[in-house]
């Protein structure tokens, strides 16, 4: 009889032991998945492993170099994703797609801490549907001691518009393979609305950077960087978190170039950067709880101490080392100077794509 009792009772063990473990496979296979689509090393590990433990869920990077990109592979039928982070131009373009979720704001707890400047662009009104992430100037760093020895101080856009310049520095310079950029950068040298829609003041620009681009080495948004550390190229247009981890490789590397970064004069950009969440979401509450945590003023901070964003939270910016918070090419003093992309009208979009199919045809 206890032999009976004995086989029933480890019987049972073995079928709960087998039913745990087919449960937990189970749970496994059923693992939440939250995917984001956002450029390069936009976002902190601590913060990325902070969100897989309190939303129980595995975040999956899906990276874009450009929001052409990310714009072309959405209106191709793209769909997956939980939360898109694309800048200001790219966020009225999703709008017009209808690709876009309007956001339930009282959802996200975390806007208080968002600086209300940055808050009802004209790209989105009342935020309907996006939220700012974080915003990356556009500026030029050179080369401190070729530009020394030159005698040329980089705080103009005339340093890669105008000829008496570029004389000296022929083949040296890169500006970004983008023409929106490159656009706005003519037009402020103009000292006209860099986003501006006039046919005229357009085709100014495109006579400016048409003159210009002879002496350019390239058209480079990637890796113009690395050439300004190797000490090729003398003065780049550049995105603030790309100089900002150059200067880290600089030092470790210990390198005999030495990097120096401004705003010019004129006024600059800066790609304000959005969350979003798409229609095609997988999963709407993963998609919040992702927002809500990187509007956190603690996933802000991390942001910035690891990429060097510039953050548009207030709570955030006030833990930050005034190191960091004095650059003005990653916190400028002056943002009356500092312009967002507007979305372009289809008119001027063809205008623009025509007029740089040609100049990077004649390069």
């Amino acid at each position: 009889m206890m032999k009976k009792i004995r086989f029933v009772l480890l019987s049972l063990m073995n079928l709960f032991l087998f039913l745990s473990t087919l449960g937990l496979g189970t749970m496994a296979m059923a693992e939440s998945v939250l995917n984001v689509y956002i450029g390069t090393n936009y976002i902190a590990n601590d913060t990325i492993k902070r969100l897989e433990k309190e939303c129980h869920c595995r975040v999956e990077q899906n990276y874009f170099n450009a929001n052409e990109e990310m714009l072309a592979k959405i209106a191709a039928g793209a769909t997956g994703y939980n939360v898109i982070v694309p800048t200001s131009y790219a966020v009225n373009e999703l709008i017009k797609m209808n690709k876009l979720k309007a956001l339930d704001l009282s959802k996200l707890t975390n806007l208080k801490y968002i600086d209300p400047h940055f808050l009802n662009q004209s790209y989105d009104p009342g935020n309907h549907y996006s939220v700012p992430y974080a915003y990356t100037p556009v500026f030029l760093a050179y080369n401190q001691d070729k530009m020394k020895e030159l005698g040329i101080e980089p705080n103009s856009w005339a340093v890669i518009f105008d000829p008496q310049y570029l004389e000296k520095l022929k083949g040296r310079v890169t500006v970004f393979d983008s023409s929106r950029n490159v656009f706005a950068a003519a037009l402020l040298y103009l000292g006209k609305d860099p986003n501006s829609t006039n046919p005229d003041d357009i085709q100014a620009a495109a006579d400016v950077i048409q003159k210009a681009s002879p002496y350019w080495e390239k058209y480079d948004s990637d890796s113009y960087y690395r050439s300004l550390l190797r000490g090729d190229i003398w003065i780049s247009m550049s995105y603030s978190i790309d100089i900002f981890k150059t200067l880290q490789d600089m030092k470790n590397s210990h390198s005999n170039i030495h990097i120096g970064a401004m705003l010019q004069k004129e006024g600059n950009m800066y790609e304000l950067d959005s969350l979003v969440i798409p229609v095609f979401t997988p999963d709407e509450n993963l998609s919040y709880e992702f927002i809500n945590n990187a509007l956190d003023p603690q996933s802000a901070y991390e942001l910035s101490t690891f990429t060097g964003a510039s953050i548009p939270n207030t709570d955030a910016l006030k833990k930050l080392s005034p190191s960091i918070t004095s650059i003005d090419w990653i916190y400028p003093k002056d943002l009356n100077k500092m312009h967002v992309f507007n979305a372009y009208d289809p008119t001027t979009r063809r205008l623009v794509n025509g007029l740089w199919t040609q100049i990077q045809m004649a390069h």
